[in-house]
């Protein structure tokens, strides 16, 4: 299990890095069905919290800090709210709920993503909209790890330039995990996995390898072949936990 958590751990680094996102997409599904729901999904936020402070030690200068405000703003707002609604769930409904999330939020990208092929530039640049993507990712974070999605219809319908996106969503994703972590552990049972002392540090490791991975592979590939590899594997692992989720449930 460690290896396969390490593996994932690497991936999903390495496309945070590249693309800017990706970690709680990818790593995510594939973590929760290493261990388990409410400890997965706590895992994701911890690790995706640190490769989001490793990252923006490298494009701060990019950040553009009023949108970050306001997208933090609705996130924060949203975790408590979000903890509370989850607090009930079993732990096959919340598996599900990461599967279906992840599927989802991956397929309404994808369909945003073709609007924007036409003329029209959609209004976003105004706070409410910044307020609803925040809120939408604060309640993804939570309930499932995931809270790039909602970030990248909005960055897809404001035309957001890529390097301020990439920039901007770091300390978005750390304010948002940490505001998940706390709310969970306060309102809920949830805890983190009980590993021992390496292999916390081996987690560690492979997410810093994982984006310094991406460092290297960031100039030499394009954008097109790494959206692909993204929703290649966002899909396969949240088809993967939905089911799993859906078996335990009827079970």
């Amino acid at each position: 299990m460690l290896a396969l958590l390490i593996l994932a751990c690497v991936v999903g680094g390495a496309l945070q890095r590249v693309t800017g996102m990706g970690f709680g997409l990818v790593a995510g599904p594939f973590i929760v069905l290493l261990v388990g729901p409410l400890e997965g999904v706590l895992l994701v936020n911890l690790v995706g919290a640190g490769s989001a402070l490793l990252i923006l030690a490298r494009v701060s200068r990019g950040v553009d800090w009023r949108r970050y405000a306001w997208l933090a703003t609705g996130s924060v707002t949203a975790s408590v709210p979000a903890a509370l609604l989850l607090r009930q769930a079993s732990g096959p409904v919340l598996e599900a709920t990461v599967g279906l999330v992840v599927v989802l939020a991956m397929t309404l990208a994808l369909v945003t993503s073709r609007l924007a092929g036409s003329e029209r530039r959609f209004r976003t640049e105004a706070r409410p909209p910044l307020l609803l993507t925040g809120l939408a990712s604060g309640f993804g974070s939570v309930a499932a790890g995931v809270g790039g999605p909602p970030l990248a219809v909005y960055a897809v319908l404001d035309r957001w330039d890529t390097l301020r996106f990439a920039a901007t969503a770091q300390p978005f994703f750390l304010t948002n995990a940490v505001a998940a972590i706390v709310a969970k552990l306060v309102f809920t049972d949830a805890s983190f996995p009980a590993l021992s002392a390496w292999e916390w540090a081996a987690i560690a490791v492979a997410a810093a390898a994982g984006i310094g991975l991406g460092e290297l592979l960031a100039p030499r590939l394009s954008r097109e072949a790494t959206r692909r590899v993204l929703v290649v594997l966002a899909y396969a692992g949240g088809v993967a936990t939905l089911v799993r989720g859906l078996a335990g449930s009827f079970a």
